[in-house]
């Protein structure tokens, strides 16, 4: 009997490429872009300015990974010894990704131009909690610290970020929206903040030595990853409990909900031992299930 293996020359360029979305944070900007596009979906709002929100959406969360991720590296003393795969392939390309991170910035800003003004209700102060996020609280002051170096706060940062970003902008936008919400969108909101930070904790796993190294206190140093994973699948059956709330469609419900279900038999299979792709592939890309679900439905549900 012949075996036939698979030709590494083949695997390569796909290696490459899927490096390439995660590393560049392009893959993050995708996510983020689909969940918001997934409020346009599921709270019926009207989409005359949708493309332009969803690139100014892709263009910031580009822009605001990558601009941070190239301010650390500035300040950091590396020792190459030490130095993981990932920052390996930024230092690689960091001439072209600071190109693109200045030129999706200024996307971004040019797409303010033709979008509401209630916008920057969000915008700004989101802004605000980015520039903080890795600069010094206090300017020049070098024992100031950063809001991702205050202890806990780093992964609800995050969560806020996302969760304001993709249910409020789009509501945002379209003020006079026949919604399906009854009510505020402090529920919706709360949803999307559980999930992002479900999906985050196993990122803290991941970095779990990182972070002690640097003293940077996180929730698994302090629960352990055994329940900080166990918290993850709580936080998901929260999000889950919540759609039971939201008045929504009989197919963007189910659509949730084996979006969710999928999300935590992933997050199961953490450990601190996976490598990186696992994080910002599989985990990171629970957003592209929770995505694909939905449209999934919408489609069946007009046949």
């Amino acid at each position: 009997m012949v075996h036939q293996t698979t030709n590494p020359h083949v695997l390569k360029p796909i290696t490459s490429f899927i490096k390439f979305l995660t590393y560049s944070n392009l893959f993050v900007s995708i996510c983020v872009a689909a969940f918001t596009h997934v409020t346009y979906i599921i709270y019926n709002l009207p989409q005359d300015n949708i493309l332009i929100v969803l690139l100014m959406v892709f263009s910031f969360t580009f822009f605001t990974y990558n601009g941070q991720r190239l301010f650390r590296l500035k300040k950091k003393i590396l020792q190459p010894d030490k130095i993981g795969e990932r920052l390996q392939w930024v230092i690689k390309y960091k001439t072209p990704l600071t190109f693109f991170t200045a030129v999706f910035g200024l996307t971004g800003l040019v797409c303010t131009y033709f979008i509401g003004p209630y916008c920057f209700i969000i915008l700004i102060p989101m802004g605000i909690i980015s520039i903080f996020y890795v600069v010094p609280l206090i300017p020049f002051y070098s024992k100031s610290p950063a809001l991702r170096e205050l202890p806990y706060l780093k992964i609800l940062l995050i969560a806020l970020v996302w969760s304001l970003i993709i249910i409020w902008l789009p509501h945002l936008t379209s003020p006079f929206s026949s919604t399906t919400i009854s009510g505020s969108l402090e529920l919706p909101q709360l949803q999307v903040f559980l999930f992002v930070i479900a999906i985050t904790l196993p990122f803290d796993i991941r970095d779990i030595e990182f972070d002690k190294t640097n003293q940077l206190k996180t929730i698994p140093q302090f629960l352990g990853i055994k329940k900080t994973i166990l918290l993850s699948e709580i936080l998901l059956l929260g999000a889950i409990t919540l759609s039971f709330f939201l008045n929504l469609k009989t197919h963007h419900f189910y659509a949730l909900i084996i979006g969710y279900l999928i999300t935590m038999i992933m997050i199961a299979f953490t450990n601190k031992k996976r490598k990186e792709l696992f994080f910002a592939g599989l985990i990171e890309g629970s957003v592209i299930v929770l995505y694909l679900c939905v449209l999934i439905s919408e489609y069946f549900s007009f046949l």
